[in-house]
């Protein structure tokens, strides 16, 4: 492979990681998650630490979210979901990813990309589209 597309690979790598792998303390005030929902817990006192808690110790847990008191009840929710559906805005509710799941996405980002990954990147460097 050629030095120049080499670089122009890597530089579309990098800015397509840009973002930074999800860690997590990657919570997200005032989003929460559609679908994918297998237990919502009533907590009393509950935080969005302690929901976050819950997950991680949860195996079929992959995110959550938190809802505040007052806004599908008298106490706060804690909803654990089975994937990790695409966020959107909503006041009043916390998410986040399981640690587990956190782990896994950092291992990914950090491993160099694959023969298979680098021709796709090339071929839309190059505008190729199946």
């Amino acid at each position: 492979m050629r030095p120049a597309i080499l670089l122009r690979t890597a530089a579309l790598l990098a800015l397509v990681l840009a973002a930074g792998p999800a860690s997590a303390d990657d919570v997200m005030d005032g989003w929460a998650r559609r679908g994918a929902i297998y237990a919502s817990i009533t907590m009393d006192d509950g935080t969005p630490a302690g929901c976050s808690a819950l997950c991680s110790r949860d195996g079929n847990c992959q995110s959550w979210v938190w809802t505040v008191a007052g806004l599908d009840g008298p106490d706060t929710q804690c909803a654990l979901l089975s994937a990790a559906p695409t966020p959107f805005r909503a006041p009043g509710r916390v998410t986040g990813l399981s640690a587990d799941l956190v782990q896994r996405i950092e291992a990914a980002a950090e491993r160099p990309p694959s023969p298979r990954e680098i021709d796709a990147l090339q071929s839309m460097q190059h505008g190729e589209h199946d």
